[in-house]
């Protein structure tokens, strides 16, 4: 749906990037520790050269982990800076792609939304996952969803995950939907295969679904 203002998307979005980089940070304090950790055992495995050579190469690793945290958790603060300065500017924008909402090229879903997979879960680094806020949040497979009134605006349904796939009807506010698969990621938004009362079936966006028929 069309989002003009998206004042609430902007709180989401710097309240998504603020846990990632609390979680950032609390990584960079334990990866430190681990550093130290190394230092230690190799101070005490020096007379023992073939030792002291794999607890060097583990300490060169870890170190090299721990800057490539601190360079994302640099780079998650610009995004954050750069988002307000955006909001500030007036430089948010939205496509009217009946229900399926985009942000100008440099918003910050336009940076982050790729990091997210199917699971709603921000991937920073080889191995960390960091849990985000998306807004499919309480939607699940053979759950009821319903499409969001905020906005009056219909939902597409499309004949497969994507904004390139075929527009096959549009959902009014409020229609009652059965999920039957899903979450599965595809430009930038979590799509869902539905059923509706009356036995359409297809794929919407899952950002424009809500669990409670009222909002």
């Amino acid at each position: 749906m069309i989002n003009f203002g998206g004042k609430k998307d902007e709180g989401n979005e710097n309240r998504g990037i603020s846990e990632a980089m609390r979680s950032m940070s609390d990584q960079i304090g334990r990866q430190a520790q681990e550093i130290k950790r190394l230092q230690e055992v190799l101070e005490t495995a020096q007379q023992d050269a073939a030792a002291a050579e794999k607890v060097r190469k583990a300490l060169a690793e870890a170190e090299a982990r721990m800057a490539q945290m601190e360079a994302e958790l640099k780079q998650l603060r610009e995004q954050l800076a750069a988002t307000s300065a955006g909001t500030a500017s007036g430089g948010k924008a939205a496509s009217a792609s009946g229900g399926e909402t985009t942000t100008a090229p440099g918003g910050i879903t336009g940076s982050v939304s790729g990091a997210f997979g199917a699971s709603g879960v921000l991937k920073i680094g080889p191995s960390t996952p960091v849990t985000a806020s998306p807004s499919t949040s309480g939607l699940q497979i053979g759950g009821i969803a319903y499409v969001q009134k905020a906005g009056g605006k219909n939902l597409r349904l499309r004949s497969a995950p994507g904004l390139e796939s075929t527009v096959l009807d549009g959902l009014p506010p409020g229609t009652k939907l059965t999920l039957l698969a899903g979450p599965q990621e595809k430009d930038g938004y979590p799509w869902w295969q539905i059923r509706t009362a009356d036995g359409r079936e297809g794929w919407v966006a899952g950002t424009e679904l809500v669990t409670d028929e009222n909002q």
